[in-house]
């Protein structure tokens, strides 16, 4: 596991959010991990939600769909349309969650090799800052966290496994 911090950014001046974080893995396994659900099953959202649709075609005009179930039966439907894929560099898609389907926002990620590790970056651009305050209060920065203690995990178990094959 990493202790590396997860840095999360909200420019005043413009309808984004910005996070930056180094991990102890390669840019082609963490594009992977970012893009196969066999991958993102493991990690993606918070631990108390369970995963149940995950479906990810990482190609340029390909789709993804996420679905999480949350602890009282809720779903929360998440999906968008990859628009840039350049592996294991750089994904650009949009993002849109079912409750706030006017709130599309933009999200360019970007895996950048630093020594051993990996940088990533994300920016998600809001159509506005209204977008971008109604994630905010949805809980952003605490998921994005979580999710992130997960992918800690999720990096140490696939290193265990390397290990003893």
């Amino acid at each position: 596991m990493t202790d590396r911090p997860l840095v999360i950014e909200v420019p005043p001046g413009e309808p984004a959010v910005v996070f930056r974080r180094l991990v102890d893995a390669s840019p082609d396994l963490m594009f992977a991990v970012w893009t196969e659900p066999e991958h993102l099953r493991h990690w993606w959202g918070p631990r108390q939600f369970e995963l149940v649709v995950c479906e990810s075609d990482p190609r340029t005009g390909g789709r993804y769909r996420f679905v999480q179930r949350a602890p009282d039966g809720q779903e929360h439907t998440f999906h968008g349309v990859y628009r840039e894929v350049d592996r294991p560099h750089r994904l650009v898609r949009t993002f849109v969650y079912a409750g706030s389907p006017a709130d599309e926002s933009v999200e360019t990620v970007t895996f950048q090799r630093e020594g051993a590790g990996t940088l990533i970056t994300s920016q998600s651009v809001f159509p506005s800052f209204a977008a971008r305050e109604f994630y905010a209060k949805a809980g952003m920065d605490a998921g994005l966290r979580e999710s992130h203690d997960r992918l800690d995990e999720w990096l140490q178990a696939i290193e265990t496994n390397r290990r003893q094959a």
